[in-house]
Parts: C-alpha cells; sequence; structure tokens
C-alpha cells in the first residue's frame, strides 16, 4: 500500500513540473490570435495601433522584463512606441503568473517546452524561444 502511494505520488508530481531553470530565457512573440505581426489591437486603415514585436525574458529568481514595440499610426503618420515592463513570476508546474512592478497589469499563461500562451482579454498571444 505505501509503494502504490508513493507512486500515485510520484506520477502526480513529476508530470511537467517546470524549475525556474528550465523557463528561463528569451520568448519571442510569434502570433495572436493565430495571427502573424504586426498585429492591429485597434483601429484600422490610417488611424491604428499594431503590435509590431514583444520579448519576454525569464530570469533566475523569478523576475521578468517585457519590451514591447507598437506602431500607432494617425492621419496616416506612423510612429514606433517601445514600452518596457518588469516585473515577477511564480510557476505551478507548467502553469505561471506574471505580476508586473507597477501593480497594474498581472497575466496567466502556461509554458510547454520552448512555447510561451498567455491568454488575457480575448487574445492568446504565443511567445517561443
Amino acid at each position: 500500500m505505501i509503494v502504490f502511494a508513493g507512486l500515485v505520488s510520484l506520477a502526480c508530481f513529476s508530470d511537467d513540473i517546470v524549475g525556474s531553470s528550465t523557463v528561463t530565457g528569451n520568448y519571442t512573440l510569434r502570433t495572436i490570435n493565430g495571427s502573424q505581426l504586426p498585429y492591429t489591437i485597434t483601429g484600422s486603415g490610417t488611424n491604428k495601433t499594431e503590435i509590431v514585436s514583444d520579448v519576454m525574458t525569464l530570469f533566475q529568481g523569478f523576475t521578468y522584463s517585457e519590451s514591447t514595440v507598437s506602431r500607432i499610426t494617425l492621419n496616416a503618420q506612423a510612429a514606433d512606441e517601445t514600452k518596457v515592463r518588469t516585473g515577477a513570476y511564480s510557476l505551478l508546474g507548467t502553469s505561471f503568473i506574471l505580476s508586473s512592478n507597477d501593480g497594474s497589469l498581472e497575466r496567466r499563461g502556461t509554458i510547454s517546452g520552448n512555447t510561451m500562451t498567455i491568454t488575457e482579454a480575448g487574445k492568446v498571444s504565443v511567445l517561443s524561444k
């Protein structure tokens, strides 16, 4: 009976356990809702905002940095804007939570192999190493 309990325990806790050393590195945004970049998040035509690129870096010590480049087009005049966000992350198996340092944003997702998936506000973002 003890052996069975040990095997069940091992099976439950060994599958897909992710440690900080296995998830660290740079993840580059590949698609949003299945569409390639640039991805239009608001507007259209000569007045719109697009995501041009995004790189999420997970560091040992459970911190992260994210650099997002957006293109804002107003009356057919485009300008790129870069935003950098930092914070902490926590892991539970293949799931993670990102919490920004300024407290303004918390995001949740999963990591499988070299692929990170973040689902928020009707958008599914897929990033990979």
